[in-house]
């Protein structure tokens, strides 16, 4: 590994002297640090999973040509993560489970979702605070946390935070985290074999210390297995261990779940996580874009905007978004633009959503005219100010974009700081009838669709 390490500069020069032109790649392989060398290979630290991507993709036999021809001797190269390193050494460093009974858990929970990295607004607050409570105190205050919202809000994420936090705090405690539809699984293979194996069963449900069940809602006309999961419910309960549920509705709404399995789902805190409004999603989107490159600042405001009015109720579609779009312009090397979004999120955007990509574009191009033409800000206009020039001017652009361009007053309203329907028809209505009649209200408009059209 000296050898090696003694070389490393001379390999990176090597490869910059022969790409004089390929500023980029210069960047790139400064950014680089040797971790490791192990078995022939030379574990290369990148800054984040993209440069990792393309290092992969377009340069690992360049690096390797080039680090033949300095040290004589044939190694491969392997790029990482600091986010792999450290996933790596804490399964290294990983502390057993050891519960009561002296039964370990095999089931691990994902690292990766923690309280540090859920991004909170108004939405999910409440659900977060709760999930907070849950995990950091010892009296069972909230047992069942019954947590529930539409797929994709972060259910799961707030319910495997819970358990993170804990096992950071006490790194004995007996976490098991099941989905309903493996619960299901494993009490059916444990009642068709041997008898040993219901026993097993039972000593790993039974001896839990929190117990973290994901999608509840799928234990519907399972009546034994629910029958099962009641006792396990009370048994759990009586020693005071804390009990967390996911689902896609509340208690009461579910389909063929045992009235008393309801009752129990109610004992505790239901907490509700709704859809995000624009605010949280464009705070979750810088959020992730910070780990996806090294200059967040690369992708303007008005892009990220752009994606969470694409992908308005679903977190995982709306990051999933990110991901395709700072993918492609990477990959490509084409500029964080507008095109490029369009580009790269063609099969991704959902056929019914509200704006098409050239009404979106419009909406896009009114309110920023708007802005400049009243020199008031983006956020001054989706505020709830009344100011008279504020007021005015968001009305105004509700006028232009209904009739102008047809949008629908919904859609409208979505765009413009989350008005209701009746207050853009009143804006409507009101610009409508004051335009016959006031010369500046029409010289305010034929400038601002001037300036849009050109």
């Amino acid at each position: 590994m000296e050898k090696y390490l003694q070389n490393w500069d001379k390999i990176i020069q090597s490869i910059k002297n022969n790409s004089s032109d390929d500023i980029e790649l210069h960047k790139l392989l400064d950014s680089l640090k040797i971790h490791k060398i192990e078995n022939g290979i030379v574990y290369i630290i990148t800054p984040d999973v993209l440069t990792k991507y393309r290092l992969e993709k377009f340069h690992a036999e360049r690096i390797s040509k080039h680090s033949f021809e300095i040290t004589g001797e044939k190694y491969r190269h392997k790029f990482v993560t600091q986010e792999d390193i450290d996933k790596e050494n804490e399964e290294k460093n990983q502390i057993p489970l050891v519960v009561p009974t002296q039964h370990t858990s095999g089931r691990k929970i994902s690292s990766i979702y923690t309280f540090s990295n859920f991004v909170v607004g108004e939405s999910n607050r409440f659900a977060f605070l709760s999930s907070t409570k849950v995990a950091d105190t010892q009296e069972k205050l909230y047992n069942p946390l019954y947590i529930f919202g539409d797929v994709g809000l972060g259910k799961t994420h707030l319910m495997t935070a819970i358990g993170n936090y804990i096992l950071d705090n006490n790194p004995g405690t007996n976490v098991v985290y099941v989905s309903s539809q493996k619960f299901a699984e494993e009490y059916f293979l444990a009642t068709s074999g041997r008898r040993g194996d219901i026993e097993d069963f039972y000593n790993k449900y039974n001896s839990a210390d929190i117990l973290l069940v994901d999608d509840i809602q799928f234990l519907k006309g399972k009546t034994a297995t629910q029958e099962e999961f009641f006792k396990i419910f009370e048994h759990l309960v009586a020693f005071n261990k804390q009990i967390v549920l996911t689902s896609d509705r509340p208690a009461n709404d579910l389909e063929n779940i045992m009235s008393r399995l309801k009752s129990r789902f109610n004992w505790g805190v239901a907490v509700n996580i709704k859809s995000p409004d624009k605010s949280l999603r464009v705070s979750i989107l810088k959020s992730k874009l910070k780990v996806l490159i090294p200059n967040p600042n690369d992708v303007s405001d008005e892009i990220l905007e752009m994606i969470a009015d694409l992908f308005p109720s679903n977190i995982r579609d709306l990051e999933g978004a990110l991901r395709s779009y700072v993918t492609y312009c990477v990959c490509m090397n084409t500029p964080f633009n507008i095109d490029n979004l369009y580009i790269s999120l063609e099969n991704l955007i959902p056929k019914d959503t509200k704006t098409n990509n050239e009404a979106h574009s419009n909406i896009e191009k009114v309110i920023s005219k708007s802005c400049d033409h009243f020199k008031i800000s983006r956020n001054d206009l989706f505020s709830s100010s009344r100011k008279q020039q504020i007021a005015y001017a968001r009305q105004l652009v509700m006028y232009i974009l209904s009739t102008n361009y047809n949008i629908p007053q919904t859609v409208i309203g979505d765009n413009v700081g989350g008005r209701d329907r009746s207050t853009v028809a009143h804006a409507i209505d009101r610009i409508g009838s004051l335009i016959k009649t006031d010369q500046m209200i029409k010289n305010d408009y034929d400038t601002i669709i001037k300036c849009v059209n050109k």
